[in-house]
């Protein structure tokens, strides 16, 4: 479960610093070192390192300043969390390619999984309060217009957007976890089942776990691993869609609607 959240700093503050408002100037703010500068070398720190290793400090000695003088830009860690978050947003494309609802949602949904490859810490951070920021809205407007021909309510189209960021998410975890199991465990998957395997064949009879036994092998055999996770994110992707598809032609009536 995320510890961190975005949306917890000082509204005034976090709203004049994510919309590049007009801001008063504090006293011993360094000539070149902006809001829009020190998000970028934070982000950085934080893809490199992960958010355990943004701190004001190390922030400041990555850019050759003390810390207190990032407090007259960036107020605190709230505020710098809203910042790198808005930043990765501002990586999606503005625009969706010119076709159907079904191949434009696809798009959302893959330009999301990409931006979690490259930014991994994001995963760490819980939205559910989003930060507010101009990209954080501009997003969320480009994952309603990818369904906005789709035939569905708007809060139908609300929550398929959320349905497939939930998806979305859940499956970029397990990406992200199964590209980072060696460098955490020290076991690559072949090492790590070839240390368990000798008592697991002992303990699971066939005869009583007879479905695990068998798909589990042939699924085994077939990713080299424990799963396939972009393989996953494609199949489920598409059922997923699929499915929204069916809703949508049925009026979006019924269970799923309520």
């Amino acid at each position: 479960m995320p510890s961190r959240f975005t949306g917890r700093g000082d509204p005034q503050t976090t709203l004049t610093l994510l919309w590049d408002l007009p801001r008063s100037t504090k006293p011993g703010r360094r000539p070149g070192l902006t809001p829009s500068l020190i998000g970028a070398q934070a982000m950085a720190l934080a893809d490199a390192s992960g958010l355990e290793a943004l701190t004001m400090r190390t922030l400041g000695e990555r850019l050759g300043v003390s810390a207190m003088s990032l407090y007259r830009y960036v107020p605190g860690k709230p505020e710098l969390l809203d910042l790198i978050v808005e930043l990765a947003y501002a990586e999606l494309p503005e625009t969706l390619p010119d076709a159907g609802w079904e191949t434009r949602l696809q798009c959302v949904a893959r330009d999301a999984w990409a931006l979690y490859q490259r930014h991994p810490w994001m995963l760490e951070v819980s939205t559910y309060r989003a930060s507010l920021g101009p990209h954080s809205i501009r997003k969320y407007e480009r994952e309603l217009s990818a369904v906005a021909d789709a035939g569905l309510g708007d809060l139908d189209m609300d929550l398929v957007v959320a349905a497939v960021s939930d998806f979305v998410r859940g499956a970029a975890r397990n990406a992200i976890d199964a590209r980072t199991a060696m460098q955490v465990t020290g076991n690559s998957d072949e090492e790590w089942w070839a240390l368990h395997a000798g008592l697991m064949q002992q303990l699971v009879d066939p005869q009583v776990f007879p479905l695990a036994v068998r798909i589990g092998a042939k699924a085994g055999a077939e990713y080299g691993g424990t799963t396939d996770p972009a393989r996953s994110f494609a199949f489920g992707l598409a059922r997923l869609i699929e499915g929204v598809r069916l809703f949508a032609a049925a009026g979006g009536a019924g269970p799923l609607g309520e």
